[in-house]
């Protein structure tokens, strides 16, 4: 380079405007690359939770999306199909319920793969649903899973110790208790009107029907204040072959007891002495643990007509159920209020509404499901139900339905102190997707990931688009003149 050009160059230099720089241009990059990042995660943030929020509405119960309206402190006129992923009692309780319910579908059983809980669903007296998880045992609302009277507890049998467990709805906490024998199992079977006794069904521990050794069943009162336990019946026959809607029933002010051991109808003492005892047969059955009519003078026998043994299921559908009476002081037939028979698989006694009205579900027959010779039979069971309706059977001879739910219920429980007070018709609420059980994640997230990646793909675009613009936008650099 001649040392005229060279003076020139350093002439032109020196006119030139300072270049504008930070003290540090390459922290400078950093921080724009780190905030361009910070950009683009946010964006996938709100990605991930608008996708994840739409999945949860596209996958929800019926009702989904709408807001609950006001409840009312009674049963509710309707009730709905919970979501899968529904909080259960322990994370959110509901407070004193006005039903449970218990049934199919992915709400109240999940699949085989995922969320095989063994779900009942609580609707609380404020309208919201909560749920209670059996560990894949699926459970029966009404059978072997019972509200108390009150509807602040529900009490359930276990796989092993704890022999019993009673679950408080206003907390949470789950108080478990010992039975008599050690290894046992226990059903419950009735509370005591006044929530302080239960009655329960005890049987050794088999873990699956299949391992069913045929050894009988013993009926047991229970004193929840105290854990005391006292065995009432030794044999009540083998557990598998029991129907548990028929097993026992406390009086209104719980001194007696009616229980049944086979075809044998007894009215016991709480200390299980024997007052009397007769035979009713094999198509006349104990109503339910409501059979004791509201004075106590009475207790209701369902009579069946129809198919008892190897029915398929359009037999099964075909059986009517007529209530008939015993004396309970003497356990002879006696006269009472006519009620009209009630077609379906079974019929089960909860009460009485008003002191007058027998309150009752009537379980329909599963369709395709009917008995198989040799195979153990309960027709209020989970495998057993089909769809089942809440009714009044009134003494005017009308039957009037309380509640008729979706076709995925198939079995279902009410606090009795809102049934005997006739607080039915309740305004009815939809359950709602928050809170979640963590279960949502693995349901919604996966549905969710073709919606992030196609907006994680027009991010990347968008700042490629805009890295091109700024390339284009700046002027090509051109020499400088050269010195004349």
């Amino acid at each position: 380079m001649s040392e005229d050009l060279r003076t020139a160059l350093r002439e032109l230099g020196e006119r030139m405007p300072a270049a504008r720089l930070a003290s540090d241009p390459w922290l400078v990059g950093r921080r724009q690359r780190r905030r361009a990042a910070r950009r683009t995660g946010v964006a996938a943030l709100v990605a991930v939770l608008v996708s994840v929020l739409g999945v949860a509405a596209a996958l929800g119960g019926s009702g989904a999306g709408t807001m609950p309206a006001a409840a009312g402190e009674g049963v509710p006129e309707r009730i709905s199909l919970p979501w899968m992923w529904q909080a259960t009692v322990e994370q959110d309780p509901p407070g004193p319920a006005s039903v449970l319910f218990g049934g199919g579908g992915l709400g109240l059983r999940g699949s085989d793969f995922v969320d095989h809980e063994g779900k009942i669903a609580v609707v609380g007296r404020g309208g919201d649903y909560r749920m209670l998880l059996y560990g894949g045992t699926e459970s029966s609302a009404g059978d072997d899973v019972q509200l108390s009277p009150d509807g602040r507890y529900v009490a359930d049998g276990t796989l092993g110790p704890p022999w019993l467990t009673v679950t408080d709805l206003t907390d949470g906490s789950r108080r478990g208790f010992s039975g008599p024998t050690k290894d046992s199992e226990g059903t419950p079977v009735a509370w005591s009107r006044d929530g302080a006794s239960l009655l329960v069904l005890e049987y050794g521990y088999e873990p699956r029907r299949s391992d069913a050794d045929g050894q009988a069943a013993r009926l047991t009162l229970l004193e929840l204040a105290t854990g005391a336990t006292r065995t009432l019946l030794d044999d009540l026959g083998d557990r598998w072959k029991l129907r548990t809607a028929s097993v026992a029933a406390f009086s209104p002010d719980g001194s007696r007891i009616a229980a049944t051991a086979g075809d044998r109808l007894s009215l016991l003492d709480r200390d299980g002495r024997t007052l009397w005892s007769r035979d009713l047969g094999p198509r006349r059955k104990l109503a339910g643990s409501g059979a004791f009519t509201a004075d106590g003078s009475r207790i209701a026998v369902a009579d069946l007509d129809g198919c008892l043994s190897g029915c398929d299921s359009a037999a099964l559908a075909a059986r009517t159920w007529t209530v008939t009476w015993l004396d309970a002081a003497t356990g002879q037939d006696v006269a009472g209020p006519t009620l009209t028979p009630v077609r379906g698989q079974a019929l089960r006694a909860l009460g009485w509404r008003l002191g007058t009205d027998l309150v009752a579900v009537r379980y329909e027959a599963d369709p395709g499901n009917g008995m198989r010779e040799g195979d153990y039979w309960n027709d209020t069971g989970y495998w057993e139900s089909g769809r089942v309706q809440l009714i009044a059977l009134r003494p005017d001879g009308a039957t009037e339905v309380l509640l008729d739910p979706p076709d995925e219920v198939w079995s279902l429980d009410v606090a009795r102190d809102l049934l005997e007070a006739g607080a039915f018709g309740a305004p009815a609420t939809e359950p709602r997707p928050f809170p979640a059980r963590p279960i949502i994640l693995l349901v919604a997230v996966p549905l969710a990931l073709p919606v992030v990646i196609v907006v994680g793909v027009l991010l990347l675009w968008r700042r490629h688009r805009r890295w091109l613009r700024m390339i284009r936008s700046t002027p090509p650099m051109t020499d400088p003149p050269w010195p004349t």
